[in-house]
């Protein structure tokens, strides 16, 4: 049975010394990546990690970060990417949903989730990189916990390089996505997903050997699957980006530039920051042969700008899901004459079914016609973790041919077709929006500001913005001779929600407007905001 990790032993066995993994002044090649992930492998499965155990990986970008990618797959387990800069009780929420008993973490990531959390997490073993110990402030709140060193544990080497035995259809990750009931949702995608996905995106976009693969999506965003496993199927060098460079655009150009970068795949917000503030007129870009955006539609004028700083690259709106993965693409034209234009999400990679179905479940197949848009393809994921509820609500059969037995992914967006036969983006079905290439329910975010108990109501509305996608604002309801300032609520969800999620602005009304059945009235909101702005 072929697995994910298969891919880096084929690799190495073929080019051992050619480059695997490139960071700052560190490298790996393929023959490293491979003997380092096994030397992990077998020292997880001696702390007795087995088929279809979770092990939590809580690094940023390093070379360590993408051997524990490979270890724990090697040792039949499932990885779980955490987002470092998550508050400590939304990771410590992800661990026990998960039953994450093992951890692989920098000495400071951990000690941040401990310090934020305290004592509420079932950890009990934390595989840490760099010094291989904790803080001392941190140190009270590992109780129970036994950190190992990371070079210890490699050079000891138990177990050797042991197989084992899986099913394509197993789990190999699980990502998290925002949720509507307030706690993040883990989707679950297995060997044969992600497989499906990564030997198709590698034949279509001619992946090969002397590319260098920018990696920019942290491990927690699926964008990394892409970079990742297309890098170590073909032998192209990954090139992982610190993550400090996104603040500063015109080093990340340098960067680009510098590295002789061939491939870049990042959110349209890190492009259109780059575009606008990069100066980049001042590099050639020579390498640069394949721009991929996602996450969000880069407005025109930039991607005007962008082709103009980057004459040989070939440019690509790409749509997906996280349960999904890349499903659409959309090459952008060699001429873009209009600034209104509506960049397409595009149509069906190979062997993607995609389409839409109006409100009487009829698929629609004219320009004037809107429908929710849904996938069938092998890269569809298995559901999420512990939550058959919401499986089965997004998971479902084949609408047009339910007896067929195969799953399709009800993606939420509302589209509709173009004279060309390419899906137009036409809004959505529930309150999820994009905003810096993140996927956010803006549920999640009024469920914990609705907690305060001095908020009587509290609706968060995604107002369009050039360079997020959508900025996030505020509207809150006091009760009744209550006061609460706005530093207090932004640093209430600064304690529960990861950083893209939190409110760029609080505002307050004495009431919120209402529909005729008596819903919070979103589009007034947003209209006012929009009203207000100078210009």
């Amino acid at each position: 049975m072929y697995l994910l990790h298969h891919l880096l032993a084929d690799t190495a066995s073929k080019a051992p010394q050619r480059t695997a993994v490139a960071f700052k002044d560190q490298r790996l090649n393929y023959a490293d990546l491979d003997e380092s992930s096994s030397r992990l492998s077998g020292w997880l499965q001696h702390q007795g990690v087995g088929k279809g155990d979770r092990i939590g990986i809580m690094l940023n970008k390093s070379p360590e970060s993408i051997v524990s990618v490979f270890g724990i797959l090697k040792a039949g387990a499932i990885y779980v990417p955490l987002d470092p800069l998550a508050p400590g009780g939304r990771l410590s929420s992800i661990i026990s949903h998960c039953g994450i008993e093992l951890i692989v973490a920098s000495p400071e990531n951990l000690a941040k989730m401990l310090l934020d959390q305290g004592d509420g997490h079932i950890l009990k073993t934390a595989l840490l990189t760099g010094s291989g110990s904790l803080p001392p402030k941190a140190a009270g709140f590992a109780a129970g916990i036994s950190c190992i060193g990371w070079q210890a544990a490699l050079a000891d080497n138990p177990g050797g390089r042991c197989q084992v035995e899986l099913s394509d259809a197993a789990p190999a990750y699980i990502l998290h996505t925002s949720g509507s009931t307030g706690m993040p949702k883990g989707v679950v995608i297995s060997h044969l997903n992600a497989l499906t996905f990564v030997k198709m995106a590698t034949e279509f976009f001619k992946i090969n050997e002397n590319d260098r693969m920018a990696n920019h999506a942290p491990l927690h965003f699926d964008l990394s699957i892409f970079d990742i496993f297309c890098a170590v199927q073909t032998g192209a060098a990954l090139i992982l980006v610190p993550e400090y460079l996104s603040a500063f655009p015109i080093r990340l150009a340098e960067f680009i530039d510098k590295e002789q970068v061939t491939v870049w795949n990042s959110v349209a917000s890190v492009l259109t920051k780059l575009t606008d503030q990069g100066a980049l007129e001042r590099l050639r870009f020579a390498s640069l042969r394949l721009v991929h955006f996602s996450g969000d539609i880069m407005p025109v004028k930039y991607v005007r700008t962008l082709k103009q700083c980057m004459p040989k690259a070939e440019v690509y709106h790409i749509y997906g899901q996280t349960e999904a993965n890349s499903s659409l693409y959309f090459k952008i034209p060699e001429t873009i004459l209009d600034d209104a234009w509506k960049i397409p999400i595009g149509r069906p990679f190979p062997n993607f079914d995609v389409f839409a179905l109006d409100d009487d479940g009829k698929v629609i197949t004219t320009p004037e016609e809107e429908g929710e848009l849904l996938v069938l393809s092998a890269t569809v994921a298995l559901g999420y973790w512990n939550n058959g509820e919401k499986t089965r609500e997004q998971f479902t059969s084949d609408p047009r041919n339910p007896s067929a037995h195969a799953r399709v992914y009800k993606t939420g967006d509302l589209v509709r077709l173009n004279g060309e036969g390419e899906f137009i983006f036409a809004g959505r079905k529930d309150h999820m929006v994009k905003s810096k290439g993140f996927r956010v329910e803006l549920d999640e975010i009024e469920i914990v500001l609705n907690s305060h108990p001095k908020i009587r109501q509290a609706a968060v509305v995604a107002v369009p913005d050039d360079l997020a996608g959508n900025r996030i604002i505020a509207y809150i309801s006091l009760t009744g001779g209550s006061a609460v300032t706005s530093r207090e609520l932004l640093e209430l969800c600064s304690q529960h929600l990861p950083k893209y999620m939190v409110p760029e602005l609080i505002r307050y009304r004495q009431t919120l407007p209402i529909t005729s059945n008596d819903k919070v009235n979103r589009k007034a909101l947003v209209q006012e905001f929009i009203a207000e702005q100078p210009g």
